[in-house]
């Protein structure tokens, strides 16, 4: 049985579908705030190297809706550290920062090596 992890921005009375990823925040960090300059540097080379190592879903299908939402497999270690590296980073400027786990996704819309996008009504 697989199980699957989730980094998300948000308190635990949300629910996942309308928490915040940490790209979205990291990206959302970029913009709004005043940054160190190895932290932007740090940014810049996140955004480069998850575009050159994991695979984008193909979220403009019409399979996957405003409820899909992605998991990381627990066997993908390094695209978790790295979200370790950037969780770090989001609590330093006040962002709470939740960890969630499920082996039970819901009905799986993409799958790749490192991650699936599901829908669940238990989310």
């Amino acid at each position: 049985m697989n199980n699957y992890i989730r980094f998300v921005v948000g308190t635990n009375q949300e629910s996942p579908t309308i928490q915040t990823g940490l790209i979205t925040e990291l990206r959302f960090l970029k913009e709004e705030s005043e940054l160190h300059q190895f932290e932007i540097d740090f940014i810049e080379e996140t955004f480069e190297w998850l575009n050159d190592n994991l695979p984008c879903p193909p979220y403009e299908t019409h399979e996957l809706n405003n409820d899909a939402i992605s998991w990381f497999k627990d066997s993908s270690k390094v695209f978790i550290d790295k979200f370790w590296e950037i969780k770090s980073l989001l609590e330093d400027y006040g962002k709470h920062v939740r960890i969630l786990t499920t082996d039970e996704p819901g009905i799986i819309y993409y799958e790749d090596e490192f991650q699936i996008v599901s829908e669940s009504e238990n989310w």
